[in-house]
C-alpha cells in the first residue's frame, strides 16, 4: 500500500469517527477488525438517488472486489484529540474483546466498526460501512458515501441502513 492511501485510510477514518461524535455519540468503543466492503452500484443509485458518474461508479464496484479484512492500529485513537468522555478506550477493540463486553454488561453499550473504505481511482471519493453493536444479538448499521472537497472528506450521503 502506497502511503497516500494509509493517509486517505486514516483521513476517512477520523471523518467517520468526528462524524459521529458531532451526532452525539459518546462513551464508544471502536472494534480493530475493518471488515471487507461490498459496493452494488444498483443498489447505490435507487437509495441515494445521487448521480454519480457511472467511470466512477464503476471504479469503486471494481475497488472493492480487492477489499480485504484488516485491522484498524490502536494508535489511530490517540491521535484524534477528543477527551475520555468520547471514548471508553484509548486502543480499539477485538471482535473477542467486543464480545465479551456485550456479554458481561446489562448496560447499554457503543461498539463502533468501521470497515476499509473502498476509493476510487484518485482517491477523491470513497464508500464505508460502520456498524454499531449495543447489547448483545443488537446491531445496526448503514454506509456511507464520503467525496474529498477542497482536500477535505465530507459526508455526501447515508444510505443501506439496516437493523437485527
Amino acid at each position: 500500500m502506497s502511503y497516500s492511501q494509509n493517509n486517505s485510510e486514516f483521513e476517512v477514518f477520523k471523518k467517520i469517527i468526528n462524524y459521529e461524535i458531532g451526532k452525539g455519540s459518546t462513551g464508544i468503543y471502536i472494534q480493530c477488525e475493518k471488515p471487507k466492503t461490498s459496493f452494488d452500484q444498483k443498489k447505490f443509485r435507487e437509495q441515494t438517488g445521487l448521480e454519480v458518474p457511472e467511470n466512477i461508479l464503476n471504479e469503486i464496484e471494481q475497488n472493492a472486489t480487492k477489499s480485504s479484512d484488516g485491522n484498524w492500529n490502536s494508535e489511530l485513537i490517540s491521535e484524534l484529540s477528543y477527551g475520555s468522555d468520547f471514548f471508553k478506550s484509548n486502543k480499539c477493540l477485538t471482535k473477542k474483546g467486543a464480545e465479551l463486553i456485550l456479554k458481561t454488561t446489562t448496560k447499554r453499550q457503543t461498539i463502533v466498526s468501521i470497515s476499509e473504505p473502498i476509493f476510487d481511482n484518485n482517491y477523491e471519493i470513497c464508500v464505508v460501512s460502520v456498524t454499531y453493536w449495543k447489547f448483545n444479538g443488537s446491531a445496526y448499521g448503514h454506509r456511507y458515501f464520503l467525496k474529498k472537497v477542497y482536500g477535505m472528506w465530507t459526508v455526501i450521503v447515508e444510505y443501506g441502513t439496516w437493523m437485527t
